[in-house]
């Protein structure tokens, strides 16, 4: 008996002893190029991933053979941690910080250029580049947990208000671009207006096969980030489906850039600011039913196969993915990209909102009354509601729509059918939920 324990504990000796000296598997190196400036990012957290408690460690090298520098800044939790450092190219930027709670630490570095000032894209925006790391990203919750007692009776009311207006569109045909009309010579594409609700119409463009049949086609909305813009000629998906790509603001389509300036100048200046101390003036509300009713129209359509409807988004585009999915149960598949309007009380816990909230007036973004108003359009919410399949994606240092901020509303999806995409060096624009897009492509048929 005693030589049986004596055995069993040697045994059990040699296996703790085996299991740690295993070595961690999992990347914690990687290397991205930003126009003439090749970034290597390291980390001893293997797969850009600690928990609670463990110590992070994140050092970033830029390489490049123009002059300049980079400014390196730490991040946890979307906060910044210091001023950010500067360092000549090729030199090591090294942070270490103790993870305290459940979220993301992250450096980000900008380019200099000779006179240490900030080199631009295209777009007029610094060039950014870094690494994020999450941490017991499972256990991630919103900054506001309290969902409003009327959120579904609230959403139930605008709904009705949507049915008292008949779904009545009008739409004419406008020629795909030259290069689109090349490519898919079987595409027709119209301008649409369908009527909503509070006075403006859904305005987009909807491709599909000519000639389709009826009830033949699966149907995919498609809806835009933030921003003043003509909706999209999406005639890749509509080769093969009803593809309806509305504009967030059901303005006119095909007009010059220079009328969407105007719009965003003067009237649609800072729309995404508007009304959040009172949950019925925030502007997001209107958009949302707008989201309902571009889904309403394509189901309409006698070609809809009446089976697969799809809300495909990035950005503001996945917020309004999360409410279709949220808001209307015949919704199939829902794909949101680095999407906004989460975690809106994520600066009560000391933790980076989500757009738009963290570019409100500091006071603004952590009054709680205002989190409580702008609680019926947080995705948070809801993402509680959907039931059908949901792909997300975020970027390691995405301060956009900052990464906890995505996690808060991809724990809050219930059931197994949900799928996060991480990208440890993305950041907002390089962070697209490509397993979405694979699903999306599969449903409709498409191949690469």
């Amino acid at each position: 008996m005693f030589k049986r324990l004596l055995f069993a504990a040697m045994l059990a000796l040699f296996a703790a002893a085996w299991c740690s000296a295993a070595p961690v598997k999992g990347k914690t190196e990687y290397t991205t190029k930003v126009s003439k400036y090749r970034v290597v990012a390291k980390t001893n957290c293997p797969n850009a991933r600690a928990k609670v408690g463990d110590e992070v460690k994140i050092g970033v090298t830029v390489n490049s053979e123009l002059p300049g520098a980079f400014a390196a800044e730490l991040f946890v939790n979307g906060v910044s941690k210091g001023k950010p450092q500067i360092f000549d190219f090729g030199k090591d930027a090294e942070f270490s910080v103790t993870a305290n709670t459940p979220g993301t630490v992250s450096v980000i570095c900008s380019m200099l250029n000779e006179n240490k000032k900030p080199v631009l894209d295209r777009r007029k925006r610094k060039l950014i580049a870094g690494l994020g790391v999450r941490v017991t990203p499972e256990k991630i919750v919103s900054g506001n947990t309290k969902c409003p007692d009327d959120f579904d009776a609230f959403w139930k009311q605008k709904r009705a208000e949507l049915d008292q207006v008949p779904v009545k569109a009008t739409r004419s045909e406008v020629k795909l671009t030259p290069a689109l009309e090349k490519k898919y010579p079987n595409v027709v594409c119209y301008d649409v207006k369908v009527d909503c609700a509070g006075g403006i119409p859904v305005s987009g463009y909807l491709c599909l096969p000519r000639g389709a049949q009826p009830k033949s086609l699966p149907a995919i909305v498609i809806y835009h980030g933030a921003g003043v813009r003509s909706a999209n000629m999406q005639a890749r998906y509509g080769s093969k489906a009803l593809a309806f790509d509305v504009n967030a603001h059901g303005i006119e389509n095909g007009k010059p850039a220079k009328f969407y300036k105007e719009l965003a100048d003067k009237g649609l200046k800072n729309y995404w600011h508007r009304g959040f101390e009172d949950h019925n003036r925030i502007y997001f509300i209107g958009m949302y039913m707008r989201v309902m009713r571009a889904l309403d129209y394509v189901k309409s359509l006698p070609e809809w196969d009446g089976k697969t409807l799809i809300a495909y988004g990035t950005s503001q585009g996945g917020a309004q993915t999360i409410a279709a999915a949220a808001l209307d149960p015949q919704v199939t598949l829902a794909v949101a990209g680095v999407p906004a309007l989460c975690d809106l009380g994520g600066q009560s816990i000391n933790r980076r909102p989500g757009w738009p909230f963290y570019f409100m007036p500091p006071a603004k973004r952590s009054d709680p009354a205002v989190i409580g108003e702008a609680a019926y359009v947080d995705g948070v919410f809801m993402a509680q509601r959907i039931k059908c399949p949901a792909y997300f994606s975020t970027g390691g240092i995405d301060n956009t729509c900052h990464a906890a901020s995505v996690y808060s509303a991809f724990n809050s999806l219930p059931g197994k059918k949900k799928y996060i995409s991480y990208n440890p060096m993305g950041h907002h624009g390089t962070s697209p939920s490509r397993p979405g897009l694979t699903e999306i492509d599969r449903q409709l048929g498409l191949k690469k």
